[in-house]
């Protein structure tokens, strides 16, 4: 078995204040749902409650990021999220981003772009929620524009954790990434190499993988793509690490050290090597 490579991705605070924030804005999105939807609302009751649930979940939403600050770890990701570069904007242009091998990040244009419309949209929902609970007494069209801006804010941000979970239902090792704070070495190489470079492990985009000629490089993302059922149960949890594992073994066994000249090595493919078990 080829031993699977990960690499460090995420500090327990960067978990933590991830998994704290979910279930605050699920809170406010559920509580929302039932406030607005008349019949959950009927379903539900308690409507007093409800509200009192919405209001703290949405009050306390800035405390996980707040708190989240006194990890060094967790600054530098904030740090990075905060910073669009060259790179980004040719992400975010290009409509073959994901097999362009751009030199990303840590963080790719799109996650950039996912945490501040999140940050800004929790903030505007914060101040509008604000006036709207505890500025009866202030003027209404305030109080009226408030809501308004309220309401759309949340559908906006409804659609945006939607769109977020989409894509992190479609990508397993990102998913193990923020609830282990590890992913695997080829997952970083294909989709942040320039980050999984400054990592120590160089690939990808400014440079090949494991520093591979571009022709390897290929042949081992081909043959990742082609790994037999018994290949992928006994390998490594990388595709690719256990793809070219296997293609070192049979370099090594096609290579024979003083063969004759004339001898023929017989190669088969993954699929014809199934077949003969």
């Amino acid at each position: 078995m080829t031993p699977s490579v990960d690499l460090a991705r995420f500090a327990p605070a960067a978990r933590w204040v991830h998994r704290t924030t979910a279930v605050l804005v699920g809170v406010c999105l559920l509580t929302a749902a039932v406030l607005y939807l008349e019949p959950l609302a009927t379903l539900v009751g308690r409507r007093d409650l409800v509200v009192r649930l919405h209001v703290l979940a949405g009050l306390a939403l800035p405390l996980p990021v707040l708190l989240g600050r006194l990890s060094v770890a967790y600054r530098d990701d904030l740090r990075e999220l905060n910073r669009f570069t060259r790179v980004d904007g040719e992400w975010l242009r290009r409509g073959d981003r994901r097999s362009a091998r751009l030199p990303v990040g840590k963080f790719n244009a799109g996650q950039k772009l996912n945490a501040a419309l999140s940050a800004g949209g929790g903030l505007v929902l914060l101040g509008t929620g604000i006036v709207m609970e505890y500025g009866r007494s202030w003027p209404l069209s305030l109080r009226t524009g408030s809501t308004f801006v309220h309401d759309w804010t949340a559908a906006a941000l409804f659609l945006l954790v939607l769109g977020h979970l989409r894509l992190a239902y479609r990508d397993e090792d990102a998913r193990r990434g923020m609830r282990t704070g590890r992913v695997p070495v080829g997952w970083a190489r294909r989709e942040h190499p320039a980050w999984a470079a400054a990592a120590g492990f160089p690939g990808g985009a400014a440079g090949h993988v494991s520093g591979m000629e571009p022709q390897d490089e290929e042949r081992v993302r081909n043959r990742a793509a082609d790994l037999t059922p018994e290949e992928q149960t006994a390998g490594s949890d990388d595709p690719e690490a256990q793809a070219e594992a296997v293609l070192a073994d049979s370099d090594e066994r096609t290579e024979v050290p003083g063969a004759a000249p004339d001898t023929v090595l017989e190669q088969r493919s993954s699929a014809d090597a199934a077949d003969l078990t």
